[in-house]
């Protein structure tokens, strides 16, 4: 198969892109940065550099290929003159355009959990005006939505509070089983959905590991040999600092509604729905404390 990958050599993008070409198929893979060409290319795939906000070269990249595996890229919190939910809604506008110019037929679409509803997600709601976005594409363009749950990657952040105070500081704790994922699994399943033969509209959710915040703090700690709390503060003091820190109004208000919405229950609720459909992946909590530990010790 020809398949089309966005997300340069990312977390994602790089383990997918090797497992396709392992299987066989002809990958390109867009990044925006000349200097990984080189890099695309020792994989065995394609390097197509360009903007993917450039309607005529997505769509150029785009024809006559068989799908596309499509994602957003991460943008910066701190700039207070961004709108967020605007911004990722023009990227999928844009993706819409070439599609339609190139003829593509199939595609694949990095969501996240959250991206069922517009309220109730805080910082998620932009993947849902994305996937409402992409949704306006004619019926005969297949799309599969793949939503993972929160990376296991984003406890990185914590590094600074586990390194200075032994202990995880946010507004929110899962005291029942909350869930995680992984890069290379997410990769696994979009691989998987790329290669199936399907049509009409999917939606797939991705969980790698389920543990509540007390067992994860407990597998983290064991880990780096010290022992680390799961510390709740108020959203507001927690909005609060964040503001301290540089980010952007809208940034730290969606990631604070986002920690109001894991409190009550409700960002999983569309999950729930979905639970018989989903086998989890191989990338479990433990695995997941071998790379903190590394990142810890290099901190």
């Amino acid at each position: 198969m020809k398949i089309i990958l966005t997300g340069s050599l990312g977390p994602i993008s790089k383990p997918l892109a090797v497992k396709l070409i392992a299987e066989g198929h002809d990958v390109t893979v867009i990044s925006s940065n000349k200097d990984k060409e080189n890099e695309i290319e020792i994989l065995g795939s394609k390097a197509a550099i360009g903007n993917i906000e450039d309607i005529d070269f997505m769509a150029e990249i785009f024809t006559g290929a068989d799908v596309a595996y499509l994602m957003q890229p991460t943008i910066n919190f701190f700039d207070p003159a961004l709108d967020i939910l605007k911004h990722y809604e023009k990227i999928c506008e844009k993706y819409v355009q070439a599609i339609l110019k190139s003829g593509l037929k199939r595609i694949v679409h990095l969501s996240s959990i959250g991206g069922h509803s517009s309220t109730g997600n805080g910082m998620l709601a932009f993947h849902y005006y994305a996937e409402q976005t992409l949704k306006k594409l004619p019926e005969d363009v297949t799309i599969t939505t793949l939503r993972p749950v929160s990376f296991y990657s984003n406890i990185m952040a914590f590094l600074p509070t586990i390194k200075g105070q032994k202990a995880i500081i946010t507004s929110y704790k899962a005291n029942e089983p909350e869930p995680w994922a992984s890069p290379f699994d997410i990769a696994d399943a979009a691989a998987e959905e790329l290669t199936a033969v399907t049509a009409g509209r999917k939606v797939r959710y991705i969980i790698s590991d389920e543990v509540s915040s007390d067992r994860l703090v407990q597998v983290l700690g064991d880990a780096i040999g010290e022992e680390i709390e799961w510390i709740t503060v108020s959203h507001i003091a927690l909005k609060e600092l964040y503001k301290s820190f540089g980010m952007s109004p809208q940034a730290a208000n969606g990631f604070v509604k986002l920690n109001e919405a894991k409190n009550r229950g409700i960002l999983y609720e569309d999950l729930a729905k979905h639970k018989k459909e989903i086998t989890l992946g191989k990338v479990k909590i433990e695995d997941f404390a071998k790379e903190f530990t590394a990142a810890y010790k290099n901190s």
